[in-house]
């Protein structure tokens, strides 16, 4: 899915304004959080405002990050 990074309020957790996500039966959302290994986030340079695409995984109440990648 493509969206836009609101802010990135601790180490794993990521907040994401996001289009619909189909696979998930989820409309299109002002704020999302998703969750990722610290690691993973630092290696994406990510920032408030950047636009990105990610894709992500239901794991029991949480939305887990599997990738992201910047858009131009």
């Amino acid at each position: 899915m493509r969206g836009e990074v609101v802010a990135r309020p601790s180490a794993d957790l990521l907040l994401v304004r996001h289009e619909a996500i189909a696979a998930l039966g989820m409309k299109a959302m002002e704020l999302m959080a998703v969750f990722g290994e610290p690691a993973q986030l630092d290696a994406a340079g990510v920032r408030p405002g950047d636009r990105v695409r990610l894709a992500v995984r239901q794991r029991d109440d949480r939305l887990v990050l599997v990738r992201i990648q910047k858009e131009p």
